[in-house]
């Protein structure tokens, strides 16, 4: 209870508050009796100290000190008969009192002793705990009693701000509004929304309730926010009341209270529901996946649900959130070990952020999870399929996940599919590829899964072991001008890629044809070798081939100057 509400039982009728006025709405938990210079040692917060001032009276400045303790630890207030020993309240006192709204209050004229006020004061707050523990317990009952007709959080929120009369707003995790209360449609309102969106982002998640100030940005006036942590197995987010007041009665915050748990139950129960569901669907991609399902029409039985039918095209992707080292193995290997709680609590969080941003998709894609990667099927219409808008698409999404949660995430795409059963097929395609990306030491990228070819041989040898077999085979020409060497290196490009043809080699170029035999002759005077060769011809189609792979790895000004004639 508050200390103005113990002040106004007939206990205290005769006293007199000298000083700390505006402290009287402190909290009072307990009452004490000072019979020890040293009690402030065996006070506890929200505690109201009783004394008559016997051992202050000879040293009255102890009672400063003993005051500014007091405030430190909290304390509820100090009361005092000082005309049982003549104690004489000095004016700074007085003064510090006024300053830090501590509460001083005179007792002299209570008609009671000590011992009984303490009595009956714990009496009092006594009943008023049993008083609100009865209200906590109606109130809850009422909020559990609309969970079990199958009302959801959205009508307990209509329901807590007819109770309290006060704008409500519910925020997510990661500070989303999930739900709200009518004020908030009003346009005057959204700037407020914002502001307290923007105060809890800047401060460390709340693990208890707590009231803030900020100033509304339309009214130009202070608001109070009354803020309660939402809680499940891990933080869901906040309920927030805005009040006019700092001062709320014990009521307004207990059915806040009541409604954080009543709505954390509820949190619960559908993160229960969802997950059960969820599982059944990533049991169900699974089988497909891994070739457990070997009728189509067993597939599209179980699958009907997640949208699959037959005469579709189908295209899956593999995510996965990048870490450190750009590496999942290594990765493994180095981080320390998570407990299975947090594990799960964050893979949700991350399930659900891609979900809400995947889903700006024409068709949002069907997701599921297999081991540490988030599989998403997307449902595809070849007449209206461009490939290149699609990862354009994927690539400003992938971008937003990382500015707005910062999250970033890899993809591997694999190819379209018109048979459900291959639906597996695409999406080991998928891994496949985002295990090329990782090998190729990239983050937050999107790799396309392509057949194995040359280079996929190439991606398994160290970049610094292609650059020097690079700068090997071209060094005769590294002393030569920049532009010299780029029309030398363009012309043995072509010159292969046309199977040695003189005549094809000059068309592309749009030289004469002894234009290109005198760039061969003196690259073979330079080099002395001789450009047919079968060995040399092998050596240099292999350097030409590597040369993209040394575009994708590290910078290096050697390959960006010689980069130019091979684009």
């Amino acid at each position: 209870m508050l200390l103005e509400q113990l002040l106004s039982n007939a206990v205290f009728a005769k006293a007199n508050v000298i000083a700390g006025h505006s402290g009287l709405t402190r909290t009072i938990q307990t009452v004490n009796i000072m019979d020890a210079p040293d009690i402030i040692h065996f006070l506890r917060p929200g505690e109201l100290l009783l004394t008559n001032g016997y051992f202050m009276k000879e040293t009255p400045s102890m009672l400063l000190e003993l005051m500014c303790k007091m405030n430190h630890l909290n304390c509820s207030g100090l009361a005092v008969k000082t005309k049982r020993f003549a104690l004489d309240i000095p004016q700074e006192v007085i003064d510090e009192a006024n300053r830090i709204h501590f509460p001083i209050i005179e007792i002299s004229s209570v008609e009671y002793s000590l011992g009984e006020v303490l009595q009956r004061s714990t009496s009092l707050i006594l009943d008023n705990k049993n008083d609100e523990l009865q209200y906590s317990l109606t109130i809850h009952k009422q909020f559990s009693e609309m969970i079990m007709k199958g009302n959801g959080i959205p009508q307990m929120i209509g329901a807590l701000t007819q109770l309290l009369s006060s704008p409500i707003l519910l925020l997510g995790s990661k500070l989303q509004v999930t739900e709200h209360s009518h004020h908030f449609k009003q346009p005057s309102l959204q700037p407020l929304m914002a502001a307290a969106n923007k105060l809890l982002s800047d401060i460390p998640a709340l693990p208890a309730a707590v009231q803030l100030c900020l100033l509304d940005p339309v009214l130009r006036k202070h608001r109070y926010m009354a803020i309660y942590p939402v809680f499940t197995y891990r933080h869901e987010g906040y309920l927030i009341a805005f009040q006019p007041h700092q001062a709320a009665s014990a009521q307004y915050s207990l059915t806040l209270e009541q409604a954080a748990n009543v709505i954390g139950m509820e949190m619960t129960k559908l993160h229960a529901v969802k997950e059960r569901s969820r599982r059944y669907k990533n049991e169900f991609f699974s089988d497909l996946i891994d070739g457990f399902i070997s009728s189509e029409q067993e597939a599209l039985h179980r699958g009907k649900k997640y949208g699959l039918k037959q005469k579709e095209t189908w295209l899956l992707l593999a995510a996965r959130k990048d870490e450190n080292s750009g590496s999942p193995t290594s990765m493994a290997k180095n981080a320390a070990p998570l407990t299975d709680e947090r594990l799960i609590s964050e893979r949700d969080v991350q399930y659900d952020l891609i979900k809400r941003q995947f889903s700006q998709l024409g068709d949002a894609p069907v997701m599921f999870t297999k081991n540490d990667l988030f599989g998403m099927l997307l449902c595809i219409r070849e007449s209206e399929w461009e490939e290149s808008v699609f990862l354009k698409q994927l690539a400003a999404m992938q971008e937003q996940l990382d500015l707005q949660s910062q999250l970033g995430i890899s993809l591997g795409i694999g190819n379209p599919v018109t048979n459900v059963l291959d639906i597996g097929t695409s999406y080991n395609e998928a891994v496949k590829a985002l295990h090329i990306g990782y090998q190729m030491k990239k983050t937050r990228f999107i790799q396309s899964y392509q057949p194995k070819d040359i280079s996929y041989l190439f991606r398994m040898i160290p970049y610094d072991e292609l650059k020097q077999f690079y700068d090997e085979t071209f060094q005769c020409l590294s002393a030569m001008e920049e532009n010299e060497q780029k029309e030398l290196m363009r012309t043995l490009h072509v010159y292969y890629d046309t199977q040695c043809q003189l005549v094809e080699t000059a068309k592309q170029l749009f030289v004469h044809r002894n234009t290109v035999i005198y760039r061969l002759d003196k690259c073979e005077k330079l080099m002395g070798i001789k450009l047919k060769d079968p060995i040399e011809s092998l050596r240099f189609r292999l350097a030409f081939a590597v040369l993209p792979l040394l575009h994708s790895g590290k910078s290096d000004s050697v390959i960006r100057s010689l980069g130019d004639w091979g684009r």
